[in-house]
């Protein structure tokens, strides 16, 4: 048993409940694992109660987490989307439940063994060894002391000990695995033509057909929502240019900077590597007669590429022994056999770039910059100071804008995707960012300055246009397109079928084709989940819904062209089940099948243990208008 302890928390299944779970200390909360319960339950699992407050702290970790990871606050409204909320919630339930399992099983473990694992564990070592202040340290920064901690593990090794029996040994049928693998791997050849259809073909679109239409799909005549955004900014962009730099600033940030326009002295060096002293001096010796230095390379079966180091700095060399004979050469001067710590060479010094500093006139202008960028962001917190106060003092954005020297700009219309209401990109300071969040805010709400970049972006939503349909003559033109599209689609339905049941009742694809003054193409190698750029999703979809040497056809993603096939032949890869990708195969197959075993004990643990849920305190604290999942 404790042997199983000790290996839980390595296995997937540990792992995968790690997101359920969190640990404890995510889920939970570090303080509410140890304390009592609230008294207003959110949710009842057996006799334990889930309060409103933890809750609200786990979720507030989460997207604390979460921003952390994508760089991204999310919203509420991104979170339910998400389903963030409904997952916390489930989690800790899922996590109540196996606490309940782990108490009437009676399992345990002793603190000494927990004591032993700490001390091996190298997160509280210092030199090798356990440091009781460092593993002190470390408690405290995450809220706990000795006793919780020891408490904490115990009980993730009990839930573990529980979760890990669940699927424990499982192991999928070769039979399968292999079934599996021949599915996926089938390949086939497909022999094939294609026939056309326009809009010419079809009759067009009655006043009957096109309000059908408008009837049947409204929604494909909805315009989005849209919002008028007024929006101020800072950036360092802005402030920069207007910043003026004193001679003696220049001065100062050259001496601060000089290092960065400094240029070291570059060589290119050609190097002929030898396998012994002998050699090289050989060598060198022949090119003091007269011999090319390249002639002897190329003799030694090298380019000028392979010995060619170019436009290289003397830090950029590894092996310094060669870099200092390198960089004592004159120019086309050859070196006397050289033995580094890496190679034996002869060294010829094709190309001397002397060092450089360049002047404070040479960089003059780019200094300049950069010292602007520098004072930039400076001014640009004294900026926002002053916006905040005048926000504070209910001053209208278009006279703070005007006091401050900021852009300023109203949108009119805008939807959440950036389009106006004609259709077309709409420009707007800081776009993605000011959309997201004008769009999870409202009318009158005075919102948080956005902070990309050193940046500082102001909005208000001073408009709520909802969505609505738009009416039947402003959008008869598309109708019109649509209703034509789907005739076009259905002629070349009726087509194709046409062709395929001929197919079917004698006739060849030769002789069908050349009624249809096509060609006939061959496609080989195709698998039933790959697509590529001739044969399209349901192109491969439709070759392999049939038997080898039958008929099927598929319509093109432009929905004037149908292809008319024949799977030309079934080709089975041959199986080892020692083979990596066999052996891959067979690990998705046993991680989705215990991963399903887990999900179904759960499930009917928490049916066993008995849970109930407190619906409006649910929508309360989430603040969701569903029930709790």
């Amino acid at each position: 048993m404790l042997e199983m302890f000790r290996n839980a928390g390595k296995s997937w299944v540990a792992k995968i409940l790690l997101v359920l779970l969190a640990g404890s200390f995510g889920v939970w909360g570090i303080q509410d694992i140890f304390g009592g319960f609230n008294a207003t339950a959110l949710a009842t699992v057996g006799n334990q109660e889930i309060s409103g407050q933890q809750y609200s702290n786990s979720y507030r970790q989460a997207m604390q987490r979460l921003a952390q990871q994508t760089g991204q606050n999310l919203t509420a409204e991104d979170a339910r989307r998400m389903g963030i909320d409904r997952s916390i919630l489930s989690g800790m339930i899922q996590s109540a439940a196996i606490d309940a399992q782990a108490s009437n099983l009676k399992l345990s473990i002793s603190r000494q063994l927990i004591a032993e694992e700490a001390k091996g564990n190298p997160a509280f070592q210092s030199n090798g060894q356990f440091d009781p202040q460092l593993f002190a340290r470390i408690l405290q920064q995450n809220g706990l002391n000795e006793e919780m901690y020891v408490a904490s593990e115990s009980r993730n090794r009990a839930q573990y000990a529980i979760t890990d029996a669940v699927a424990r040994g499982f192991k999928p049928p070769n039979t399968f695995v292999e079934a599996l693998y021949q599915y996926r791997n089938e390949q086939r050849d497909a022999k094939y033509f294609t026939i056309n259809a326009s809009e010419a073909d079809v009759p067009a679109p009655t006043d009957e057909e096109l309000k059908r239409q408008y009837d049947a799909t409204p929604t494909a005549y909805t315009a989005p929502e849209f919002r008028s955004i007024a929006v101020m900014k800072v950036e360092p962009a802005d402030m920069a240019p207007k910043i003026a730099i004193a001679s003696e600033a220049l001065s100062a940030g050259y001496e601060k900077y000089k290092r960065n326009y400094y240029t070291p002295e570059k060589r290119t060096i050609l190097q002929i590597s030898f396998p012994t002293i002998g050699e090289a001096e050989r060598a060198k010796a022949r090119i003091s007669a007269g011999e090319d230095f390249m002639a002897i390379a190329k003799e030694r079966g090298a380019s000028e590429a392979d010995i060619t180091f170019a436009d290289k700095s003397k830090a950029e060399f590894l092996d310094k022994t060669v870099a200092e004979a390198a960089f004592n050469l004159k120019q086309d001067e050859v070196s006397e056999p050289v033995s580094g710590s890496l190679v034996t060479a002869l060294l010829k010094a094709a190309k001397i770039a002397p060092e450089k500093q360049a002047s404070l006139d040479e960089v003059k202008d780019e200094l300049t910059k950069r010292l602007q960028a520098e004072r930039a962001l400076d001014e640009i917190q004294s900026i926002y100071d002053a916006v905040e106060d005048a926000r504070a003092a209910q001053t209208k954005f278009e006279d703070i804008a005007k006091a401050q020297g900021i852009p300023f700009v109203v949108v009119p219309a805008v939807s959440a995707t950036g389009l106006g209401p004609d259709g077309k990109e709409v420009d707007l300071p800081g776009k993605a960012d000011v959309l997201k969040a004008a769009f999870a805010s409202d009318v009158g709400v005075e919102n948080d300055a956005l902070t990309p970049h050193d940046s500082y972006f102001w909005y208000e939503v001073r408009e709520v246009i909802p969505s609505a349909l738009k009416p039947l003559d402003t959008v008869k033109s598309q109708l019109t397109s649509d209703v034509t599209a789907r005739k076009v689609r259905g002629l070349l339905t009726e087509r194709a079928t046409s062709i395929v049941k001929k197919l079917y009742d004698g006739a060849t694809l030769e002789q069908l084709a050349s009624e249809a003054a096509s060609e006939i193409k061959t496609a080989q190698g195709l698998k039933r989940n790959e697509a590529n750029a001739e044969f399209d999703v349901p192109a491969v979809t439709a070759l392999f819904s049939v038997p080898e040497k039958e008929f099927s056809w598929s319509l093109e993603g432009d929905g004037k062209t149908a292809k008319i096939m024949q799977s030309q032949s079934v080709l089975a890869e041959p199986y080892s089940s020692n083979s990596p990708q066999a052996k891959e195969l067979a690990q998705s197959v046993k991680d989705a099948a215990t991963k399903d075993l887990l999900t179904v004990y759960l499930t009917a643990l928490q049916g066993q243990i008995g849970v109930s849920i407190n619906n409006a305190l649910w929508q309360q604290v989430s603040g969701s208008p569903n029930a709790a999942p």
